[in-house]
Order: C-alpha cells, then structure tokens, then sequence
C-alpha cells in the first residue's frame, strides 16, 4: 500500500502539471511557449536563490524559527517575483492579458512541481535499493553515517500512506499561489503600478514563512490544511483580478480621449 502511494505521489508531481497545461493551452487557446517562459523563470530564479540560501541558512537559524522563516519566505518571493517581472517586462512584453498570465502561471508552479517529482522519484528508487540490502556494503555512504542512513531508511518505509500523497497534494496548492503571483505581476506591469510587484513578493512571503514556520510546530496534515486556505485565497485573487483586466481591454479600445479619463483606475 505505502508503496503505490508514493509512486502514486512523485507520478502526480510529474503528471498533473502536464495535464494542466494541456488543459490551459487548449482552454484559452495558448501556445506551450508561455508554459515553458513560465517553467523556465522558474528555474532561472533559482540559479541565484539556491546557493544564497545554502550559504546563509546557517547563520539564519541562529535568529530564530519566526525571522528565519520571515527571510526564507522573503528571499523566495524576491527571486521568483523578480524573474516573472523581467519575463513579463522584456520577453513576455507583449503579453498583457489575465489568461496569459495564468498561463504563465501554471507554468512557473509546475516546473517547480516537476522537479520536485523527479527528485521524489529518485529517492524513491533508492529507498527502494536499500531497503534490502546491507547498507554498510554501500560504498558512497561513510562508515560514520551508516546509523544515520538505517534510520533515515527505516524512517522512510515507516510513513504512513496517507501521508506519502502529500507532496502532490502541496503542488497542487502551490501552482494555485503561483498562477495568483504571476496575474498579480503582470497586472503591475500593464497598469504601471509598482505596488503590484510589492504585494505579490509578500504574499509568497506570507505563504512560504508561514509554512516554513508552522512545519515545525504543527503535524503534516494540519500544516497543509493551512496551505490549503492559502491556496483558496491566490485562486480568489486570481479571478477577483480578472475583470480588472477586462477593464483595461475595454479602455485600450476607446478613443484616447475617453481612455485617458480612466487612466487611475486599478
């Protein structure tokens, strides 16, 4: 049983992600480019994110749960709010519509999901190596941390299987915050309006800090049940947002002279 949860699980990371693509390609009739723009910004904020993060963590830790879950929750926002807003600006420039930017979206969230998967999987595969057979006879693991090894091992084939299902679980949760980010940039863009960068860095924050933090506190199922909330509120703002670029189509079809009435609304 726990075995076909976890196949289950990284095979969901993996898939789903594709399938919402297809989905949302066919759905608003939408090239695979801007799936990829968006998985690809993924991948580019992380180039910088990652070793920053690996470097500093360390001293981090030594602030506190509540400030370093506050600064890797910032960090996150910072990199990939920063990425979407230089593909929007300077790629994407042309761009400028709500179903594109989820679009895009989906993309970001489901690069990450994929990769995720792909790592899930990997373990998986190892775990399933080790689990019959001799670790100590295992050249790439050290003499002192073969006690670490069995446990993390042993740990590993003990999870239970409702619990092995909730990475694809938090994917699923997490492309819904990406899809609310990438509509919140883009609309920055199009309006001109800089606070729409600002707000999306902190939501990501928020989600992220929150989440890093209450993963130490709380049990897994309580903590994606907050992420869970979470999730609702970006797929809130995501269609509270769409009218608002109705709008803007319809001022960018009148004369200039009524357009540049309506020039403060957001």
């Amino acid at each position: 049983m726990l075995e076909t949860m976890l196949v289950i699980n990284f095979l969901g990371m993996i898939v789903i992600p594709i399938l919402a693509g297809f989905y949302f390609a066919r759905k608003f009739k939408l090239s695979w480019k801007l799936f990829l723009a968006g998985g690809l910004t993924f991948i580019a904020s992380q180039i910088l994110h990652i070793p920053l993060v690996l470097a500093l963590t360390p001293t981090f830790q030594t602030w506190g749960m509540i400030a370093y879950a506050a600064i890797l929750g910032f960090l996150a926002g910072l990199f990939e709010e920063t990425a979407r807003y230089i593909l929007f600006k300077y790629i994407l420039k042309n761009r400028k519509t709500w179903n594109e930017g989820v679009y895009v979206g989906v993309g970001h969230g489901g690069m990450e999901a994929i990769l995720l998967g792909i790592a899930v999987a990997l373990t998986f595969v190892n775990m399933m190596a080790y689990r019959n057979i001799d670790l100590a006879t295992v050249p790439s693991i050290p003499p002192e941390q073969l006690e670490l090894a069995k446990q993390q091992v042993q740990a590993y084939w003990s999870t239970p299987p409702y619990l092995a299902i909730l990475g694809v679980v938090e994917r699923i949760f997490s492309m819904c915050l990406h899809v609310s980010l990438s509509v919140m940039v883009l609309f920055g863009l199009v309006r001109m309006k800089a606070h729409w960068f600002w707000l999306a860095v902190l939501w990501h924050a928020a989600v992220d800090g929150v989440a890093v933090y209450l993963g130490q506190r709380l049990s897994p199922l309580a903590v994606e049940g907050v992420i869970a909330v979470f999730a609702a509120i970006s797929i809130w703002i995501t269609l509270w947002m769409k009218p608002k670029f109705v709008m803007i189509n319809i001022e960018a079809e009148k004369p200039p002279e009524v357009a540049g009435q309506g020039t403060g609304r957001e």
